[in-house]
């Protein structure tokens, strides 16, 4: 047989016999430089790159498959974009990590263009590397404000909003550029065409409603050259949706 082979069953064995020993085995095959990776791969980016979640979590070609994954686990889920991560071996030679990223409701002026989640938390990322499509929602930063979070009352519901319809009807806010607060738990959706005035948590029946209205606009303006004036179209109330010109002060 030849010497390849041998390894190869050698390893096998040890491989066998750590399966079937777990509490002894490991730490004894983390000295064992055969197990050194060889492969890393990283799954689950979508705001980071690959390499960056590689240099977050300390993994490095060479570093041991029966490494406890636990330290490494902990550094990503240190990093600010990260909400969970796992890193799993595949032997012999190979450590997989999959991250989770928190999830950006829309983008927030602070200092630059960054993402932000539905609790107003701002992510270092930059949204043209990312390449992240998302409405803009106006924030105000007081002095002494810690700028990795939003204290805004009105952009927090802003951004919860934005959050919420992203999630139940991705192809309305598709159309919306920006959403700013329009009073106490209300907020503007600004679209090309039209501004829509909606209550925070508003449910599937003034969605219907909503959609209807904007379609009944698209129609109309392809017709209406004469009128002027910003369209808006108001959804606050519980049985009806008011559309007016709104002209400009």
């Amino acid at each position: 047989m030849k010497r390849r082979g041998v390894i190869a069953l050698a390893a096998a064995g040890v491989i066998g016999v750590a399966a079937s020993s777990p509490l002894w085995a490991p730490p004894a095959l983390r000295h064992v430089g055969w197990f050194g990776a060889r492969r890393v791969e990283v799954s689950g980016t979508r705001l980071l790159a690959p390499h960056e979640v590689l240099a977050a979590s300390g993994v490095r070609i060479g570093s041991n498959v029966w490494t406890n994954a636990g330290g490494w686990e902990a550094a990503l889920e240190k990093h600010p974009v990260i909400s969970e991560a796992t890193v799993t071996r595949r032997f012999p030679h190979t450590l997989r990590i999959r991250v989770t990223e928190k999830t950006p409701a829309a983008l927030v002026e602070a200092g630059t263009l960054r993402p932000a989640t539905a609790d107003g938390e701002v992510l270092p990322v930059d949204p043209a590397r990312a390449a992240v499509d998302l409405p803009l929602v106006t924030a105000r930063f007081k002095m002494g404000d810690d700028r990795r979070r939003i204290s805004d009352p009105g952009a927090r519901v802003a951004l919860a909003e934005a959050a919420r319809l992203g999630a139940l009807d991705p192809a309305l806010m598709a159309r919306v550029s920006e959403l700013r607060p329009a009073g106490r738990g209300e907020v503007r959706l600004v679209m090309d065409g039209a501004d829509v005035l909606l209550r925070a948590g508003a449910g599937e029946p003034a969605l219907v409603r909503l959609r209807a209205a904007l379609d009944d606009v698209a129609r109309r303006a392809a017709t209406d050259t004469l009128s002027v004036g910003r369209v808006v179209v108001d959804a606050r109330f519980d049985d009806q949706v008011v559309v007016r010109r709104e002209k400009k002060s």
